[in-house]
């Protein structure tokens, strides 16, 4: 009878109102998306299928619905090369939500789902995604059971688009010189080359005949920035640096020699974007990763490419393809300090992902979220034997993930530039250890087996890292000559510092940290007024001042006098900084000021012209004089969670709940990785006695907070519990579900 009444209280709650933390994230690997497609066309496929034999953009309309959530009017079209055919059922997707209406779903408006083609695990492309994440942006990437007017077609991996919310996110802009490699119709006119046709070649300044074939130009008009990136990635080594991040292609380098990922740029001539950023660099984005961890086994292009072997795969020599016609490698490898640097970031790669174990680790448990949608998949590639075996072994000709790369490692870590000393780097500090803005601050660090140090620095996301030579020569706040304690020192602007350290000798170099431009450290500086806290999805949290909910952006007064707004600047954007300004207004002294990013300047009080992406992007602070004072970039936003500064004012951002125009607290943070049983409460709002529910048989211990952040009890449960705390203050509280380290907040007031 005890467990029929818990049943029914479960299921009783679960019908009541709650208030979730975290909307479900649509990429998030271990959450499967329901995709359901209604095409207004009865022969949809054949309409699908005619447009792509015409390599056509065009699109048939169709009503999707994600998640429950109906989304009308979206175009749909095949995308894929090898990967399509017009005799299977499955094939891959490409989607626009908002080709007719302005749709999206949690921030984003197009989708990209593959249809796992030649890869038995299910698991290479979102794992995939995931290590190169580590390293540079790259697209997120999950699952998604897809229906087609009512019949389930399978399993699909779902990838975010490289598209303006991409660029918007990791680049803190839009619109600007974007192009994708792409695959050739024909070989260009022998005009175009003064050789054999390469991919990564220079082919002249002939933009309508040449460039064309291989690359597909996202902005119109802006051919000459490719053409200007190509001549000088080619002719003008010297200035490499000024026009293309070379940090981020040797990364995408090490990823795909040292996956034997070679349907890309290292053999082939697309699977690839170039993103003219904010710095005026071009960027290397990786595309289409569905064919690593060695499916794809045809290794150079043209009359010299051959198809490798299991065995050659594993021992694939880490400048493999350095030839003059391969220039995509073979120029940025010209340079012995390159060099050095791309065996750096692939030793780290192997080591944090391979050789920890991580991979197999990863693998597996992707495996179990997605292990009934395989059995359940109809049109899958492989049977689910294939999918159970091969992640360790050769299922249907796709060697297994774990076969080739225990393998590789032990043939990597035998290579000669992999077993040369590389430099050590440790103790790193700032002096002095309070950075306070228009001043100096020296960075030092004990560094040993280097013949050179450099330290990489920047005030802005946006901005290039700028290289100074570290010494130590006893004149540098370096300490004693020859103490191995190295030194350099930067000025100190308005905002925060980012750096890095590089260290070489002859034969190796190494990173600090590791991951190295990707990851840095931050020396926070002591600034007046600051960005604190933001909202990017307020559905309950607060309304302004006409009952509505909009996102909102907390400034903070860290100086005990008062300070005037008038002329100050807000943006969403680096590339327009100043996109709104303050009127004449003021903050008061350790005091909090909204502004309400709701794009609607037409109300009273302080309303930008803008709103936030929930899909991430970035927040600007200028003062009158367009001096930056502070920005924040951030990723996807979950619903009535906030990013804020702890500690208040001069911490670094964490995700907590939030504290709207209040201090933010301790003991709020909540870790990326949350866990995703559904939480309720009831009654809701709570009284001095409320019930707990949780949706799985999980033990979990359940933490109560009050507002400012101290612990009023603590216990273990499962499924449902009635608890309560005396002395109530203003009603509410917060509920820490904690499991592990990762942490769940709920709001009963």
């Amino acid at each position: 009878m005890r467990t029929l009444i818990g049943l029914f209280l479960i299921a009783l709650i679960s019908t009541l109102s709650f208030h979730r933390i975290n909307a479900q994230n649509f990429y998030d690997p271990s959450a499967i998306s329901s995709i359901e497609i209604q095409f207004y066309d009865v022969n949809w496929d054949y309409k699908l299928d005619s447009l792509r034999a015409a390599d056509s953009d065009e699109r048939i309309l169709a009503d999707i619905t994600i998640n429950g959530v109906l989304l009308d009017s979206a175009g749909v079209r095949y995308k894929g090369n090898s990967s399509y055919n017009a005799s299977q059922l499955k094939n891959p997707l490409n989607i626009k939500l908002n080709y007719v209406n302005n749709n999206e779903y949690e921030g984003y408006n197009s989708l990209k789902l593959s249809n796992v083609f030649k890869d038995p695990s299910f698991v290479r492309e979102v794992m995939a995604y995931e290590i190169v994440r580590k390293y540079m942006p790259a697209s997120r990437a999950g699952y998604a059971n897809v229906y087609i007017n009512g019949s389930k077609f399978g399993l699909y991996t779902n990838v975010q688009v490289v598209d303006d919310i991409f660029t918007a996110e990791h680049y803190y802009s839009e619109n600007r010189p974007f192009f994708e490699g792409d695959d050739p119709s024909g070989p260009p006119p022998m005009s175009c080359f003064s050789g054999p046709p390469t991919p990564w070649g220079f082919m002249g300044t002939d933009s309508v005949n040449c460039y064309p074939e291989f690359y597909d130009s996202k902005i119109d008009n802006s051919w000459k920035y490719i053409i200007h990136l190509l001549d000088t990635f080619n002719n003008q080594p010297s200035s490499m640096e000024e026009i293309y991040n070379i940090d981020r292609h040797l990364w995408a380098m090490a990823f795909d020699i040292g996956f034997v990922n070679l349907d890309a740029p290292i053999s082939m001539t697309h699977n690839f974007y170039v993103y003219y950023d904010l710095a005026n660099r071009f960027n290397y984005v990786k595309w289409d990763l569905n064919e690593c961890f060695g499916v794809f086994v045809r290794f150079g292009s043209g009359p010299s490419s051959v198809n490798l072997t299991t065995t050659q795969m594993q021992q694939l020599d880490p400048f493999a393809g350095n030839s003059t016609d391969n220039p995509v490698v073979y120029k940025v490898w010209t340079q012995d300090r390159w060099k050095k640097m791309y065996i750096a970031h692939m030793k780290t790669i192997m080591e944090e992902n391979i050789a920890s174990g991580w991979y197999l680790t990863r693998a597996v448990e992707l495996q179990t979220y997605i292990d009934t949608a395989v059995q359940n998949d109809p049109n899958k590639f492989y049977t689910y034997a294939d999918f159970q075996n091969n992640i360790s072994t050769t299922a249907s000709g796709s060697v297994g993930i774990s076969e080739l790369m225990a393998s590789r490692l032990t043939f990597l870590n035998s290579n000669s530039w992999f077993t040369a000393t590389q430099p050590d780097i440790s103790s790193i500090t700032n002096n002095p250890s309070t950075v306070s803005a228009m001043s100096s601050v020296s960075i030092n660090a004990n560094i040993t087996n280097a013949n050179y140090v450099y330290l990489g620095y920047r005030y802005s996301v946006s901005d290039k890292f700028e290289k100074m030579e570290m010494f130590d020569d006893g004149s540098h706040n370096d300490g004693a000559a020859s103490d191995g304690n190295w030194g350099a020192t930067i000025p100190v602007y308005n905002s925060d510092i980012q750096y890095y350290i590089y260290a070489e000798n002859n034969d190796a170099a190494r990173f600090s940290p590791a991951r190295a431009e990707y990851e840095f450290y931050t020396i926070l500086v002591n600034g007046n007024v600051v960005v604190n806290e933001f909202m990017a999805s307020n559905t309950t949290t607060a309304t302004d001042q006409n009952g509505e909910y909009d996102d909102w952006i907390e400034l903070y007064n860290n100086s005990s006098l008062p300070i005037s707004l008038n002329g100050y600047y807000l943006s969403d954007e680096m590339g327009d900084p100043y996109k709104w300004q303050f009127p004449d207004t003021t903050i008061a002294a350790n005091a909090y000021l909204i502004v309400w990013a709701d794009n609607d300047t037409t109300q009273s009080g302080l309303h930008a012209n803008f709103k936030l992406s929930t899909a991430g992007e970035m927040i600007v602070l200028n003062d009158a004089g367009k001096n930056l004072l502070d920005q924040i970039s951030f990723t996807a936003q979950s619903s009535d969670i906030s990013t804020g500064r702890y500690p208040n004012g001069t911490g670094s951002f964490t995700t907590m709940y939030p504290t709207f125009s209040n201090e933010n607290m301790a003991g709020m943070g909540i870790t990326d990785n949350e866990i995703v049983t559904e939480i309720v409460i009831y009654p809701n709002p709570a009284n001095s006695e409320f019930t707990i529910g949780i949706n799985d048989n999980n033990l979990h211990t359940v933490q109560l907070y009050s507002m400012d952040g101290k612990l009023l009890k603590s216990f273990e449960m499962t499924r449902l519990q009635t608890t309560g705390i005396s002395n109530l203050e203003n009603g509410i509280y917060i509920i820490v579900i904690d499991q592990s380290t990762n942490r769940k907040l709920i709001k009963a007031n």
